[in-house]
């Protein structure tokens, strides 16, 4: 018979070793192996569904390629007009533009070891095919398989988050097979295929794990908690809301003190995670370059950044410290903008006069931090994410984790779940926890007083930037006011002895209905054969 590999990269490889495990660094590279050695060997084993984690895409991996997720909605804009997200900002593109056709099968930024959904899935598919045969435990084996289902449930939920509908693979495919070439399977196939492969992992994944070093595996309540994201993006609140009350009575999580620091590396897997994606250093070739592109060139070196900046749209939804919108406060100075306001804007934002890696931000056009060459295009650069002792000039091995689901997004799930189901009071409780983060320290939405536009400005500050916005429009059907926005910024002048602030358009984005589904890349249509089709989204 003729022997079959698996072919693992020297970079897939590295990644695998520290995708959940960063003490596995010690380890020398592999990359190549026979099929009888990978599923003979359990260290192999679980190496290979290490390297299915760091496949996954996370929202640090738009950074450099397209542009962050954020740059889609109304939260920031993209600074330069060769990245993806400017043709979708303007509506110039269509399927033949092939905008995320790397999501689907390849390497979606040539800067990181992810890899696109199908690659991924069919690495789950492989390892699911083999389970009966592995000289594992049964206990071992139930574990990896509810790992593999979740990540396998991850990347379709991802997948359809962009493009909806898409073709259900769930067995090993090799060529002349013809579910290669799938129709588009039923949204309700979809999601129920989804929701399968995270209820048979939340039933064998434990809620902790005691071994440190399987910080960042998948656990019975990051299978909830995903559920609970897809379940309220198809309106199912009440179903919804049962998931989140699950996650929260497994007692595992609670908000981290510190809103600015819980992205930091030193507080990797706080308690707030509930899932993310793990990065290490240099050595594992499984590096974020967030910091690269979204800090002032001024710190990069390079002039493609800094590459998305926070929208004054988006300054606007952060209250004053006394619970009132900026234009209703008496606290609001106009020769003073940011004094006064909700602390999680000072934490998410870089903005004029703010203080960063030991500077003061002049964030006035021409200064050495907005250099007219490589400008932010809105006054304003991001701050969360950021990792204030990165090195950029010598060999930094400090990535923060990105966090993909963390209690506060289950508890602003809950609290709009209850609002659509008529519990205004159940809905502020959980609205004000974030408030009274210790941190943040915002007044308490009083009784009486949980509107719908209340949960929507606190929902875009506490989850500003996290990639969500997008699926939040669509669910809302606010497309026309918040992706179709017309965009602003601050302009910032000396003038004497006193900042002038000025508030100005930077661009009119473009709306039409069908851009809440992208198009189903043509590079992706024409592999297809005659006679057989995937379908296109409606309007493309």
């Amino acid at each position: 018979m003729q022997r079959r590999y698996i072919i693992i990269g020297f970079a897939l490889i590295m990644l695998a070793e520290t995708a959940c495990q960063k003490h596995l660094l010690d380890k020398a590279p592999l990359t190549q192996y026979s099929d009888a050695n990978v599923w003979q060997d359990s260290s192999l084993i679980t190496r290979f569904v290490d390297e299915i984690y760091g496949g996954i895409i996370s929202p640090y991996d738009f950074a450099g390629s397209y542009g962050m997720e954020s740059s889609l909605t109304d939260e920031t804009q993209i600074d330069f007009t060769f990245f993806t997200v400017s043709q979708v900002n303007q509506g110039q593109y269509t399927a033949a533009s092939n905008v995320f056709d790397a999501f689907w099968s390849s390497n979606p930024n040539v800067y990181s070891t992810s890899t696109g959904v199908y690659q991924n899935v069919r690495n789950c598919n492989l390892f699911l095919a083999h389970l009966d045969g592995m000289p594992l435990s049964d206990a071992t084996k139930q574990q990896l398989t509810g790992e593999v289902k979740f990540l396998r449930a991850y990347n379709y939920q991802f997948l359809y988050s962009f493009f909806g509908r898409f073709p259900i693979i769930d067995t090993v495919l090799g060529i002349g097979n013809n579910g290669l070439y799938a129709p588009r399977s039923s949204d309700d196939s979809c999601i129920n295929f989804i929701l399968q492969d995270y209820n048979a992992a939340a039933a064998v994944l434990p809620v902790q794990y005691s071994d440190p070093g399987d910080l960042g595996r998948a656990t019975k309540g990051a299978a909830l908690g995903m559920q609970v994201r897809l379940l309220l993006n198809q309106k199912r609140y009440a179903d919804a809301a049962a998931a989140a009350q699950a996650v929260m009575g497994l007692g595992a999580y609670s908000l981290f003190s510190d809103y600015e620091g819980m992205f930091y590396p030193e507080n990797d897997d706080n308690s707030e995670v509930i899932f993310n994606k793990e990065y290490a250093g240099d050595q594992s070739y499984q590096v974020s370059i967030v910091d690269l592109y979204e800090n002032s060139s001024f710190f990069t070196g390079f002039g493609a950044t800094p590459e998305d900046a926070p929208t004054q749209n988006l300054v606007d939804q952060y209250l004053m410290t006394d619970g009132l919108p900026y234009n209703q406060s008496p606290l609001y100075d106009s020769t003073h903008p940011y004094a006064h306001r909700d602390p999680r804007f000072a934490a998410s934002i870089l903005y004029d006069g703010s203080t960063w890696m030991g500077n003061t931000m002049d964030m006035s056009s021409g200064s050495f931090y907005n250099p007219v060459d490589a400008p932010t295009l809105t006054g304003y650069m991001m701050r969360k994410f950021l990792n204030p002792n990165y090195i950029f000039y010598g060999n930094n091995t400090n990535y923060g984790n990105c966090i993909i689901l963390r209690l506060a997004e289950i508890y602003l799930d809950y609290a709009e779940c209850e609002l659509q189901l008529g519990n205004p009071e159940e809905a502020r409780k959980y609205v004000n926890m974030l408030r009274e983060r210790p941190s943040v320290n915002m007044p308490d939405i009083p009784s009486g007083q949980m509107t719908w536009d209340a949960y929507v400005r606190e929902r875009t500050v506490e989850l500003a930037f996290e990639g969500e916005r997008f699926e939040d429009i669509r669910r809302w059907g606010m497309g026309p006011q918040l992706i179709g926005a017309a965009i602003y910024g601050m302009t910032i002048q000396q003038v004497g002895n006193q900042r002038v602030y000025q508030r100005a358009l930077v661009t009119q984005r473009y709306f039409d209905p069908k851009v809440y589904w992208f198009p189903i890349p043509l590079a992706e249509l024409t592999k297809y054969p005659a006679g057989q089709v995937l379908e296109q989204n409606p309007g493309w």
